[in-house]
């Protein structure tokens, strides 16, 4: 094939490098990667082969991918909710019902023509990854959703229309067409799939989400059990002369000119009704079975629906109680503190201190959670949460602004954007009630939530201007103690301050700064000498204003 052509298979056709790295690190980065080999294959270096490699789709990025979920679970919904309705009460005919029930299959045609060109999870030594070899997607999907897929795009309504003629009436041939157009609601299968898809692109809750899929499950199997027990007058006509369930209404419907044999909608509200009160267990027991094949389907009723509302019910008390995690751990919090007050006799003013205390701690200890949860991320992740939730207050800080500008330069910028997000992650949280007073030097104070008053003192508001003994209100997103770096005592502004109300405050000292400047000295050039020019001019400006 020539080295040229084998050459191609061993280097990747892309290579993305992280912005941020110096020219020698993306060269070696390169280079590492061209010299991975893999031995080629015959499937590799086909050019038919290559052509539809390139009309892969990657489920996660792709934009048409994300709007055709959303049509195809339209879809689903439609074939969950009216096929079995057109199975067990509408006799098949040419109509508009036809016409988009026709579209919904040339849909699923489309759809099931795309599973062959989308990209899959796949598990290795490496994590997982998604396989992108078009060779690989179409021998899993034939091995896996194939069949199903092919059967489900079977146009069984125009099938059903064909055997309606009067020449095939007779025929058993009719019903047995009739029930194969069950094997359409194979197509709800395909929900599983697109469910892993929008996860992924959700942005409410898991709790809610699983709540709503388990409520939508329970009317569906409602729905389908509905219909099933309407399916029994298909099973057993009226001509046959046997009793059927709904001959029981004949007395009841003496006086009413539509008689409920003769209404698709009043057969359907009361099976809809009987499956109802099955599911429930409420047992009313004026509908029963009164043949055979009714006996038959009603037992395989008593059992689904039995399995299905334990199994629904569970679920979603077990949702129901974890949905809020943040508000129970508040409430045994607060039983807790009742029951510690009422064996000590704390006096009634304490008491209502106390709870007022921890009616407003509740935001701190949901943040509490949010720091274990970006403590589980990658580092990669770390930074970008952690620098989007800072930045704010990071460009606040006079020194940290020039060190974040030097973060966002192309050579060594990924050095310095890493020493940012350290610091940011050694922030420590503390919490303090109503007309408290805190405040040590050599400590930057970042005010989350709630309002503080601070004496400034000698405060250098800019190069050549100083304010004298100011009074300050700080609200959220403030910083104060920006000079927490001098080590000089003597030149620190004071930081004792009153909290006005309930306060959450981030706090950095001077020791876990330093340490995180001699850590990253070596990969950020000269910013131990940043750190000393920026306390120099500091104190400079505190001697002579």
């Amino acid at each position: 094939f020539g080295a040229k052509g084998v050459l191609s298979t061993w280097a990747p056709k892309s290579l993305e490098v992280p912005a941020g790295l110096s020219s020698a690190i993306k060269k070696r980065l390169s280079i590492s990667f061209r010299l991975q080999p893999r031995m080629p294959r015959l499937t590799d270096l086909d050019p038919r082969n290559s052509k539809l490699q390139n009309l892969v789709i990657n489920p996660e990025r792709s934009q048409f991918l994300e709007h055709w979920d959303i049509l195809t679970m339209i879809c689903l919904g439609w074939v969950a909710i009216v096929t079995p309705v057109q199975l067990s009460l509408i006799e098949p005919q040419f109509d508009f019902l036809f016409l988009l029930n026709a579209l919904v299959d040339c849909l699923f045609f489309v759809d099931f023509v795309l599973q062959f060109f989308m990209m899959y999870p796949q598990k290795t030594n490496y994590g997982y990854m998604l396989e992108h070899r078009w060779g690989r997607i179409v021998k899993r999907y034939l091995q896996t959703w194939f069949v199903v897929d092919l059967i489900s795009i079977v146009p069984f309504d125009l099938i059903g229309l064909i055997t309606k003629a009067s020449s095939m009436k007779r025929m058993k041939v009719v019903k047995v067409v009739r029930l194969m157009r069950l094997l359409k609601l194979a197509r709800v299968l395909k929900a599983s799939r697109l469910f892993r898809r929008i996860e992924v692109r959700m942005s409410f809750s898991h709790a809610s989400f699983a709540l709503i899929k388990f409520l939508c499950l329970l009317c569906l199997v409602t729905h389908w059990l509905a219909n099933l027990w309407a399916l029994t007058l298909v099973f057993v006509e009226e001509s046959e002369g046997v009793p059927r369930w709904i001959d029981g209404f004949a007395e009841r419907e003496t006086n009413v000119v539509v008689k409920t044999k003769d209404s698709p909608w009043k057969i359907y509200m009361n099976c809809l009704y009987f499956t109802s009160y099955t599911i429930t267990s409420v047992g009313y027991g004026d509908i029963g079975p009164q043949n055979m094949v009714e006996t038959v389907v009603c037992t395989f009723m008593v059992v689904i629906s039995g399995m299905s509302w334990v199994v629904v019910l569970g679920e979603v008390c077990g949702i129901i109680s974890n949905m809020n995690p943040d508000e129970r751990i508040f409430r045994d919090s607060m039983d807790e503190l009742n029951y510690m007050m009422q064996d000590r006799v704390v006096p009634k003013e304490m008491r209502q201190r106390l709870r007022s205390f921890f009616l407003s701690k509740k935001s701190a200890q949901r943040r509490e959670r949010h720091r274990k949860i970006i403590g589980a991320m990658s580092p990669g992740l770390q930074g970008y949460v952690v620098m989007e939730l800072n930045r704010t207050w990071i460009s606040k800080v006079g020194f940290l602004s020039k060190v974040l500008r030097n973060a966002e330069q192309p050579d060594l910028g990924s050095f310095f954007y890493a020493f940012i997000v350290d610091v940011s992650l050694s922030l420590t949280t503390s919490i303090h009630a109503q007309s408290e007073v805190f405040g040590v030097g050599n400590t930057m104070y970042i005010l989350v939530q709630g309002l503080v008053s601070s004496d400034t003192g000698a405060r250098a508001t800019s190069a050549f201007t100083a304010e004298w003994g100011v009074e300050r209100v700080h609200s959220a997103g403030a910083v104060w103690g920006q000079d927490f770096l001098l080590s000089d005592t003597r030149l620190l502004e004071p930081v004792e301050s009153l909290a006005l109300t309930y306060c959450e405050i981030m706090v950095l000292n001077r020791s876990s700064f330093l340490t995180l400047v001699e850590r990253h000295n070596g990969d950020c050039p000269g910013l131990k000498d940043k750190v000393r020019r920026f306390c120099c001019w500091l104190a400079l400006q505190r001697a002579l204003l």
